[in-house]
């Protein structure tokens, strides 16, 4: 498992052609994803908690190489806001991309300025670094919106070199989400939560996403190319066995393939192989 310096280092020397992406996968729904010449973080939890199982594999004042800084919604292990001041330290030209409804809120608490931050909602879309970042609405058990129909919780696209990834957040299935998806041709990689819900968390304030099995329909749905579970593995009281995904995709969706793999490893995607 490389950390620190030595991934970093691999990020930077990952070269790629056209058509082709690259990730690492830095723990619970967090990655590390280049395309061309592009590095994103994308919902990095870096902060060293005491219960956590797996540490973090950067320091955040290791991340000196980011373009764009990703956060879904405004839970810890996803906008970790203990790290996001030294992040827009250490990648002084990154932006930071969020959900619209947060952007004053972090601006202030975190001391970054508003200027390097882009907001998006439902059917916004940026484009700059020569990707094409879009959002649609996530529901962390509900399909939330303040008063003025900003959503809260987001998944992403990001379309750029050929490739288009889409990275949920957290989510449960809600009437809508495949009609959005369907707008895109074609998916590279979807990144999904599989650690599922019940009283029990959601009592506690754990607040749950979609189950493996929920998560393998919505993969045979919309047919990636490749399907990659996450959170699943950060904390004993939130997670969920990654084989039985692996397991019901195969049966279910037999054509569709499935990385489970290891932290801080390189999973390159090439065009030839698609």
């Amino acid at each position: 498992m490389k950390t620190g310096i030595e991934l970093i280092k691999d990020i930077d020397e990952c070269i790629l052609e056209n058509g082709d992406v690259a990730f690492w996968w830095l723990g619970q729904l967090g990655y590390a994803i280049k395309i061309a010449e592009t590095t994103i973080y994308l919902d990095v939890f870096l902060s060293d908690w005491p219960n956590r199982n797996i540490p973090p594999l950067l320091k955040p004042e290791e991340i000196v190489n980011a373009d764009f800084i990703i956060g879904t919604h405004d839970h810890p292990d996803h906008i970790d806001r203990d790290v996001w001041h030294q992040l827009s330290i250490s990648s002084p030209n990154a932006k930071f991309v969020v959900p619209k409804l947060l952007i004053t809120e972090l601006s202030d608490d975190l001391k970054i300025p508003k200027n390097r931050f882009i907001g998006l909602d439902d059917g916004l879309s940026i484009s700059e670094k020569d990707l094409k970042i879009s959002a649609i609405p996530s529901a962390h058990e509900f399909l939330d919106q303040d008063p003025s129909g900003l959503y809260p919780y987001l998944g992403y696209t990001i379309e750029g070199n050929g490739c288009t990834v889409y990275h949920s957040g957290d989510t449960c299935m809600y009437d809508g989400i495949f009609s959005k998806l369907k707008q895109w041709d074609n998916f590279d990689i979807m990144f999904l939560p599989i650690n599922g819900r019940d009283a029990k968390r959601y009592r506690e304030n754990l607040i749950g996403n979609i189950t493996y099995q929920e998560a393998v329909d919505l993969a045979g749905a919309i047919k990636p190319n490749l399907v990659v579970p996450g959170h699943y593995e950060m904390f004993d009281d939130n997670s969920e066995n990654p084989i039985l995904f692996y397991d019901y995709l195969n049966a279910k969706y037999p054509g569709i393939k499935c990385w489970i793999g290891d932290h801080g490893e390189m999973v390159k995607i090439c065009k030839a192989n698609k």
